[in-house]
Parts: C-alpha cells; structure tokens; sequence
C-alpha cells in the first residue's frame, strides 16, 4: 500500500459458494463498491464483478474468486484505493492534508496546530495543540469550524477554547 492509499474495506466470511465474500466498508467514508473497480490487497489486486447487500451487509463477488475455498481464502484481506480514486463530501478533506494547519478564532489570532482528531460518537473531535503546551478539543461541526488545508478558522462559542473545565 503506497502514501496515498486509504483502506477502504475488509473481506469478511465467505456467504455461499460461489465465490462471494461479506465485505466490511469503512462507514466514514461511504465507498460505493462499483463493478469493475480494482482495488489493492495483499495477495493481489481484486475486482469487483458484482455487489449488492444482503440483510443490511454487503455482499462481493470478485472476479478473481470462483468458489468458496477462494472466498475462505480472502478472510481478513484489506481493501484499499488510491485517494484519488476516492470522491470526498463536500467541505471533506483528507486527515494528512490538514494535520499541522494553524487553528485561529474568527479575528485570526492563533488557537494552536492541529495535531489529530478523534472519533467520537456524535462528531470527530479536532484536537489542537496550544502554544503554550496544552491542548483543546474542538467539535468538528460546520457551525464551529471552517476546514481549509493551510488554515483552520474556529468561531467558538464562550466556554469552548478555556482550558478549565
């Protein structure tokens, strides 16, 4: 898998015999398992003949895997794309694209650098490391924040940026 490759699923259990897998996508990213998409695995490439879902989970029969054994066989494989094969919603950006911006507050003073973010339940969680050697987690919310690749602007509500809790 190169830099700018995104895991976008794994192969789960066999499902019949003909070949077909159970594949877990990773739901941040709503990848849509297209017929004829080809995506890199350790083993080799695989492509995508059909998908569909069955009782809510998405079912995968690659062009490469004829029968069960071969299902069997792709257990555990990881599925990945290039990014650029990969649409984002709009307003998304990549995590490494942004790791390192500035964070500043509607009048552009500095907050911190964005250092990670965190998955949370409800919403991710940008965590911003401060100049003077702390950090403040801030929902990653359109009404908090306005996502660029160079800068992150934060229009906090009071109490959201105080280190007190």
């Amino acid at each position: 898998m190169g830099e700018g490759s995104v895991v976008v699923g794994a192969v789960g259990k066999p499902f019949g015999v003909r070949g077909e897998v159970y594949v877990h996508p990773d739901p941040d990213l709503g990848h849509e398992f297209a017929a004829g998409t080809r995506y890199v695995a350790q083993g080799g490439a695989l492509t995508v003949e059909r998908a569909r879902t069955h009782g809510g989970r998405l079912v995968v029969k690659f062009e490469e895997v004829s029968d069960r054994t071969g299902a069997e066989g792709l257990r555990g494989t990881v599925l990945s794309l290039d990014k650029d094969e990969i649409a984002l919603d709009d307003g998304a950006v990549w995590l490494d694209e942004v790791l390192g911006a500035d964070v500043v507050d509607g009048d552009g003073a500095l907050i911190g650098v964005l250092e990670g973010v965190l998955d949370a339940p409800a919403h991710d969680l940008l965590v911003v490391a401060r100049p003077d050697g702390g950090e403040v987690l801030v929902p990653a919310v359109d009404e908090f924040v306005e996502l660029g690749r160079e800068r992150i602007v934060v229009r906090a509500i009071p109490g959201l940026l105080d280190d007190e809790a």
